[in-house]
């Protein structure tokens, strides 16, 4: 069946990441986290590391790869908006990863791993 919006593919997409995720043993703390600054699609704890994951879902790759959607703008909103959350949380001074996962229409999911970095 397929997606009758760009909104339903995302929560497939992200439905999916989540999973994902807890097959490979983290723990979910929250999704779709909303602040001034931004959302963050899913947050995950992977041992000791806060993980800010942005999920995106491609049903093709007529505009590239799904990855190089994150593009600097996009980064720095994760960033800042992760930051209110370590704020909101108490966890300020947790190690924090910043992850990207995308899914396909043919629900391939690929995780990269510290797919940019914080700079403070």
């Amino acid at each position: 069946m397929c997606p009758k919006s760009s909104r339903e593919k995302g929560t497939r997409g992200e439905e999916m990441a989540r999973r994902y995720l807890k097959e490979h043993g983290y723990d979910i703390l929250g999704s779709n986290f909303r602040a001034r600054t931004g959302e963050i699609d899913i947050i995950a704890k992977d041992r000791d590391e806060i993980v800010f994951v942005e999920v995106k879902s491609a049903s093709g790759n007529t505009f590239g790869n799904p990855v190089e959607w994150v593009n600097t703008f996009k980064q720095q909103r994760i960033i800042r908006t992760s930051l209110v959350y370590v704020q909101a949380k108490g966890l300020a001074g947790c190690p924090m990863r910043y992850d990207v996962i995308t899914v396909d229409s043919d629900r391939k999911v690929c995780h990269v791993r510290d797919a940019f970095r914080y700079q403070a």
